[in-house]
């Protein structure tokens, strides 16, 4: 599956040729910025949200849960664009390493 993008702040969309795959909104109201993915394979609930906080400090964490809801090339293409969008340090984190590692 191959997924592009289109930004229109505060939205981003995913695709797969012209059919929308899943959206997300850039929450900024309150003390951090926040990210609620909409799509259709998102089953039981609406959105499925997280922090800033929570990508920084586990980012396997939120890995697993984007690839628990969406397809795993379509989870891979979110997470990177909100660590851009979001402005998040690239490479690896220890803390976060060690988080997962203790729940594996």
């Amino acid at each position: 599956m191959t997924v592009t993008t289109r930004k229109t702040y505060p939205f981003r969309s995913f695709y797969r040729g012209k059919k929308r795959l899943a959206f997300y909104v850039i929450n900024v109201v309150g003390e951090e910025p926040a990210i609620s993915v909409y799509s259709d394979f998102i089953k039981d609930v609406d959105a499925i949200s997280f922090k800033k906080s929570d990508l920084e400090e586990d980012e396997f964490r939120v890995y697993d849960f984007l690839r628990k809801h969406l397809p795993e090339e379509l989870a891979d293409a979110v997470l990177k664009c909100v660590k851009k969008d979001f402005g998040c340090k690239k490479g690896f984190s220890l803390k976060s390493y060690i988080a997962w590692k203790r729940r594996s």
